[in-house]
């Protein structure tokens, strides 16, 4: 029988921070715990943690965690890699005492985009609510990235749809404001902006 283990996926993605810091950040990025899981409030595709949140015993002051949302492993191979890079910027900017966010981790500055792009791997554009947090990845880090020669991961959580139609007239759909996580409840599609962060809430299935 078959066993399923996330391991692998875990160090292909450990593998890829080493060669992008080698490569884009002059190998002076300390080792993230890197980390997959389901995507359950914060509608990113991945995130850095602000803080050394693992402890091992052994390292003074712990290590940075970098997670991939499960659910967005199953998008194109660069996609994905941008992403990683993305958090590794935001890692980098920590290191260097550059705050480079506002609004929970939200909201990027110039200086996010500024150093982004001084990498060579992305180019950042501005979004309408959340600064320069648009990334993608330039010529040269596309080119970078095709020639690793690999097109996607060994396993992955695709994001299931919503069977619309299929529940009773009563369930309800959940809402999450992507800041606070507040929560919000409704019998039918809705578009409601939380008075606390004003940002929209999003459907979670």
């Amino acid at each position: 029988m078959t066993s399923a283990s996330l391991k692998p996926v875990i160090e292909e993605l450990e593998s890829l921070f080493s060669t992008f810091n080698t490569r884009f950040f002059a190998g002076k990025l300390e080792q993230p715990v890197i980390t997959v899981s389901p995507d359950h409030t914060r509608g990113a595709y991945g995130w850095c943690t602000g803080w050394k949140a693992w402890q091992d015993g052994t390292k003074e002051g712990g290590y940075y965690e970098i997670n991939l949302c499960a659910e967005y492993l199953n998008r194109p191979f660069e996609q994905t890699c941008s992403t990683l890079i993305h958090e590794m910027v935001h890692l980098k900017n920590l290191q260097d005492g550059l705050q480079d966010t506002s609004r929970s981790g939200l909201y990027h500055n110039k200086k996010f985009k500024s150093v982004a792009e001084e990498t060579g791997a992305l180019i950042v554009e501005k979004g309408e609510k959340y600064g320069w947090h648009i990334t993608k990845l330039s010529p040269d880090g596309e080119a970078f990235v095709k020639g690793l020669g690999q097109d996607g991961f060994s396993l992955v959580r695709p994001k299931v749809p919503s069977l619309k139609g299929s529940s009773s007239k009563q369930s309800s759909r959940k809402y999450v404001c992507p800041c606070c996580g507040a929560i919000i409840r409704a019998t039918k599609e809705v578009h409601v902006i939380c008075g606390e962060c004003e940002v929209p809430f999003e459907e979670q299935e």
